[in-house]
């Protein structure tokens, strides 16, 4: 199957320090030549600790961040010369929900505001077709109609992440950069989003890259997984054969730390 997605050698280097007329500048290699593809509907999920590289990744791939080396293509096509309409359609196609929902929402809007915003900035619709559209996605993320009336502190935190998902599927994107998306929610709560998400997927088809530093998260989600340490990433493969069989010593650390995974090995022995 042909990428949605593709990164070839990508990398992104910021530069440190310095001494008297800049001697001694060095460079902290926050991503240091990866590469790794999403197909259509699935997900790549890219694991590791704090510190490895992961958010650099996903600033990258929402072009927040410019690439010190490296091609970024969607669709085949190199995003670095995307510009004007096109680089206006890369950017609806591609969509972010982060790490802390009530950060990531305007605490002055009210949800279908929120929702809306998008739809507004990028979309020629009228009011009535962005309020029946607010409505539908509301409805597909799991909230009541009753919720567009409300600000963001009325909600739970999961309910509020349910608000950010809404709003980053206003405008059908193909690929959604999902960057921590539970670590910030109630264990109770975390696999109610991580399901809906799932659930999402199916039924529309989206490409997801799932970045967390949870590996039973990123195993519950991904098809692919990509285990990242110090800006590289040391190990990939399907998600069933890297659990089987993991090659890269950090691999097995990872696993070796899920609880599950531990409790079985030791029945086993």
């Amino acid at each position: 199957m042909t990428p949605l997605f593709e990164a070839r050698g990508l990398t992104k280097h910021f530069p440190v320090g310095g001494g008297v007329f800049g001697r001694g500048k060095g460079v902290v290699r926050a991503v240091d030549d990866i590469a790794f593809a999403i197909e259509p509907g699935r997900t790549l999920g890219v694991v590791g600790e704090s510190g490895c590289g992961k958010t650099t990744t996903a600033k990258l791939v929402l072009r927040l961040e410019k690439p010190t080396a490296g091609q970024i293509l969607f669709e085949g096509q190199d995003v670095a010369g995307l510009e004007g309409a096109d680089l206006q359609r890369y950017r609806k196609s591609v969509q972010a929900v982060f790490q802390d929902p009530f950060a990531s929402l305007n605490p002055r809007m009210r949800v279908d505001s929120i929702i809306a915003e998008p739809l507004i900035t990028h979309e020629r619709l009228d009011d009535a077709a962005v309020a029946a559209r607010v409505a539908g996605l509301l409805d597909v993320v799991g909230l009541p109609a009753r919720s567009k009336d409300l600000f963001p502190h009325e909600f739970s935190g999961g309910q509020r992440q349910r608000i950010a998902i809404a709003r980053a599927l206003a405008l059908s994107p193909r690929l959604v950069v999902l960057d921590e998306p539970v670590s910030a929610l109630d264990v109770s709560i975390r696999a109610q989003i991580l399901n809906l998400l799932r659930d999402l997927q199916k039924e529309l088809g989206l490409a997801y890259l799932f970045i967390a530093h949870d590996l039973a998260a990123v195993a519950h989600m991904s098809h692919v997984i990509a285990v990242m340490y110090l800006g590289r990433i040391v190990e990939s493969g399907e998600t069933r054969e890297l659990f089987r069989a993991p090659r890269d010593a950090y691999t097995r650390e990872l696993l070796a730390s899920i609880p599950t995974l531990r409790k079985r090995r030791a029945a086993s022995t």
